[in-house]
């Protein structure tokens, strides 16, 4: 069991990413999308040159899933600062699982949230980069929004195999082929052009909206 403040860290960055998608347009998201753009803010981080909190990724067949993030959504809905908001059964050619929507309560965590900004160890830039990912992230049709962290450089990687671990930072010697990908699009860029950290993720958010048939 995690300790307290390893806990309350993880559900306020649940709660930071569902805010940012809701100013995105995103009011409610699956699971799988939510662990999707989970999975670009710890990629994609670097670019910004901020930190990526969660960390390492377990490639899995399905996609993106942060176990602690999902364990922190729950308790943040009996808490009542995100709520269900559709739940229905999906047959899936026999196969039955759970349709499970969620929706930030953005009135009780207003305040929750207005505490963790004013902390004196915040980075800004953090709650611009996760906006500007989050409207990128939305302009991708809903239905290939976990589609489109399956084609992602660093998760579609040969090296990355199932079972293994994806860094988010390129520790241990391993790239991290998201940032790289970003930032290679200022080779493109006219001469004298510097593109700034939001244009190279958005970007690289529009390749991947492609890829995935968008």
């Amino acid at each position: 069991m995690d300790d307290p403040d390893t806990r309350t860290f993880l559900q306020i960055r649940v709660l930071r990413l569902l805010s940012a998608l809701m100013r995105a347009g995103v009011e409610e998201v699956t699971i799988e999308d939510f662990h999707a753009f989970a999975f670009f803010s710890e990629v994609l981080a670097p670019v910004w040159g901020v930190m990526s909190p969660i960390g390492d990724v377990l490639k899995e067949a399905d996609g993106p899933h942060y176990p602690a993030l999902q364990r922190e959504i729950d308790h943040l809905v009996g808490m009542g600062l995100v709520r269900i908001a559709h739940l229905s059964a999906d047959d899936r050619g026999g196969r039955w699982r759970l349709d499970v929507r969620f929706a930030l309560d953005a009135r009780r965590s207003a305040g929750v949230l207005e505490l963790a900004d004013a902390m004196p160890d915040e980075d800004p830039r953090s709650a611009d980069f996760l906006e500007q990912l989050a409207f990128s992230f939305a302009a991708i049709p809903d239905p290939l929004r976990d589609d489109a962290a399956r084609v992602d450089a660093a998760w579609s990687a040969p090296e990355t195999s199932e079972g293994r671990f994806i860094a988010a930072r390129g520790r241990g010697g391993v790239a991290n082929y998201s940032t790289e990908a970003a930032r290679h699009f200022q080779k493109y860029a006219p001469e004298g052009v510097s593109l700034s950290p939001a244009e190279q993720t958005s970007l690289y958010m529009s390749l991947m909206r492609r890829r995935a048939g968008g």
